[in-house]
């Protein structure tokens, strides 16, 4: 069952510049807003700009693999999805931007829990990890497309070619992320991102298997996890596995799991101090009666909980110029 998040939708005008638009009646988000959803405030901005320089502005070029054909007829329809609003075609625009720091976060955090976790500063992380930083980011890219269906309790024809495209798309770089994680020929490494990939998937289920002894709060938790907790956690466990840093794995995963809870807490927050339609908002459904204050102020517990627990995995590792940027952008979230 999904519900109604926001009620409002990204559109790219003529100029390529994303502008807000009412969703036309009948149209739902089929997830809420994701990681890379919103602008982030400039502390955290900050804290993933200068985390980037630390790894060694690494880049992941994964999209550059389709094919230009594939390219190309992808462009076509996408011209096509311009004026009917579909999210898809802001998904897009965001993965295409360079200088989008958020859509660079997923494999950044893998990349510098992989530095983090070397006793010697100059000791680089090895190829199979910074290939798998990537494999990370190109699953959560194909979730951030696949994101990008929405419900259709009407026929329209424009939207549901928006839908074919977004569930083509994600399924054809998750397909290679797939490619490129079967030639690590690491079965557990393979079983652990399998049930990242499966959680993601199942968490559409959450509502309509949730009952009345769990609290719409436990729900948001559990739903997140799955949908965003379950693919760091074992990314940033797999990648210390890769470095041999068996004292630390508990410890990178609980960290990925915990940033993870914290970024999202902290976008949904975002999006509900934005929001023009509150009352239609996934915090007031967790906070039912609550006023928008009282609403900001329990959230914000919820998010620094998340923080909090995340610095306090981040301690175990070794004191480096990596922990430090990882504890940079923890703390930001609170900014």
């Amino acid at each position: 069952m999904a519900l109604r998040y926001c009620t409002i939708r990204l559109k790219i005008n003529r100029h390529h510049q994303a502008i807000f638009m009412p969703f036309s009646a009948g149209t739902q988000l089929s997830r809420p807003l994701s990681l890379s959803s919103l602008r982030l405030q400039s502390p955290l901005m900050e804290a993933v700009s200068n985390a980037k320089k630390v790894a060694g502005n690494p880049t992941f070029r994964f999209l550059e693999t389709i094919g230009s054909h594939e390219i190309s007829s992808m462009a076509i329809y996408l011209k096509k999805l311009m004026d009917t609003g579909h999210p898809l075609t802001a998904t897009v625009e965001r993965l295409m931007t360079p200088e989008n720091e958020t859509d660079l976060s997923r494999g950044l955090i893998v990349w510098l829990v992989s530095q983090a976790a070397k006793c010697e500063p100059s000791e680089d992380i090895l190829p199979e990890q910074k290939k798998l930083a990537e494999i990370t980011q190109m699953i959560h890219t194909s979730h951030e497309i696949h994101s990008g269906i929405i419900n259709l309790e009407t026929p329209n024809e424009d939207l549901e070619l928006g839908n074919k495209l977004a569930l083509l798309c994600g399924d054809f770089i998750q397909s290679r992320s797939s490619v490129y994680l079967a030639a690590l020929r690491n079965l557990k490494i393979m079983d652990l991102y399998g049930q990242a990939i499966s959680e993601f998937s199942a968490s559409e289920f959450v509502e309509l298997v949730a009952d009345e002894n769990h609290s719409e709060l436990d729900k948001w938790s559990h739903q997140t996890k799955m949908r965003y907790g379950s693919l760091l956690a074992h990314a940033c466990q797999s990648t210390l596995m890769i470095g041999n840093n068996t004292e630390l794995l508990l410890c990178g995963k609980h960290f990925g799991l915990e940033i993870a809870l914290a970024w999202q807490a902290n976008v949904t927050l975002q999006s509900y101090k934005k929001a023009t339609n509150k009352e239609e908002h996934v915090l007031t459904k967790v906070f039912p009666g609550a006023s928008v204050q009282e609403v900001v102020s329990r959230f914000q517990v919820v998010r620094d909980n998340h923080v909090d627990a995340a610095l306090k995995m981040a301690n175990e590792f070794p004191k480096n110029e990596a922990k430090l940027a990882l504890c940079n952008i923890a703390r930001a979230l609170k900014c």
